[in-house]
């Protein structure tokens, strides 16, 4: 059967193999998506967190439904996902899904997907909490070595801050650039990244300019305990490392043993040129984008074919933002700028 058919559709007209494409990537987007629902296993509420669960009936379309015990509401294998609310259908996400891997801009993404610029947007955040998910955890241990250091991106501030009910604390400038303080200034951001032996990556909001030990601490947890850790010469990682459980610190200094630190600068080089493409992230945002790195650097040693991977796991991706709390996110980093000297250029 499939012979015939495709020997009828090498007899079709350039426009009707375009909409028999399209009608394919959407039975194909379904069909995925109905997978997705017939195999989930709630382990945890997805309103709450309660892992105390009970069937509780099923729904209309005769899919399972369960109660949970901690919050007492119902839920099913649509809710918080990426598909469940969403009034677009599998077609149209895994149409977004193909536009976000092939670089296209937003703009290309709303016209493809034919949505309008903020719900592309929209659409990308949420695939990013969804590819966040996926990432698996960053490996540590006595077998495996890890490299620890911070890089740094000029902040900024672009967004609606007029709905966020922000002022504007410093004059605008071009996106990514204009930082006029020489080293490590207050208007740039810390990113600690970290990067181990085993091809894993980690990248976290740090806070701005030179980390505190507090900072570090936090960025850091859980991600090199048992580890010998390799960094360079900020006297805060020997002081936060042992606390952390680092079985053994190694600091270089990177004028001296440029190659000490290779994989992590490596890091650091593929974040900036990966970010590059989007002309300054704001850093309302950053740690989703970050996510969406991690996710492509996890996807670049893997043997599946990406588009198909993250296809499958935005159907049944789940997401944590709705649009009410991702308007109302509270802006990072704010404190400072209520506290700086607005009128001074950074």
């Amino acid at each position: 059967m499939a012979t015939s058919i495709f020997q009828l559709a090498e007899e079709l007209s350039y426009e009707d193999k375009v909409r028999l494409a399209r009608c394919l990537e959407g039975l194909i987007a379904e069909e995925r998506a109905a997978i997705a629902d017939a195999g989930f296993a709630p382990e945890r509420c997805p309103h709450c967190g309660c892992a105390s669960l009970v069937r509780k009936g099923h729904g209309r379309d005769g899919s399972q439904r369960w109660m949970c015990r901690g919050c007492g509401r119902t839920f099913s294998a649509r809710t918080m996902g990426l598909l469940g609310y969403s009034k677009l259908g599998p077609e149209v996400w895994a149409r977004f899904v193909r536009c976000e891997l092939s670089g296209c801009s937003l703009r290309r993404d709303a016209e493809e997907c034919h949505v309008c610029l903020k719900t592309a947007w929209f659409m990308r955040i949420r695939l990013c909490e969804a590819m966040e998910r996926c990432v698996p955890e960053f490996r540590h241990g006595a077998s495996v070595s890890v490299e620890a250091d911070g890089t740094y991106l000029t902040e900024s501030l672009k967004g609606n801050r007029k709905r966020a009910r922000l002022k504007m604390p410093r004059k605008a400038h071009d996106s990514g650039h204009c930082v006029h303080e020489r080293g490590i200034s207050s208007g740039k951001v810390c990113i600690a990244c970290a990067a181990n032996s085993l091809g894993d990556c980690w990248l976290e909001v740090c806070g701005r300019g030179r980390p505190t030990d507090a900072e570090l601490a936090d960025a850091l947890d859980g991600i090199v305990e048992g580890s010998p850790v390799s960094t360079d010469r900020l006297q805060g990682y020997a002081r936060i490392l042992p606390e952390l459980g680092a079985s053994a610190h190694r600091s270089a200094d990177p004028k001296t043993d440029p190659g000490a630190l290779g994989m992590v600068n490596a890091l650091h080089q593929r974040l900036k040129a990966w970010l590059g493409r989007f002309n300054g992230v704001s850093i309302r945002w950053l740690d989703h984008y970050l996510a969406w790195f991690r996710w492509t650097e996890m996807a670049r040693h893997s043997d599946m074919d990406i588009e198909e991977m993250l296809s499958g796991q935005a159907a049944q991706g789940r997401y944590r933002l709705t649009r009410a709390e991702a308007v109302s996110r509270p802006q990072p980093l704010w404190s400072w700028w209520e506290g700086a000297d607005v009128s001074t250029e950074v």
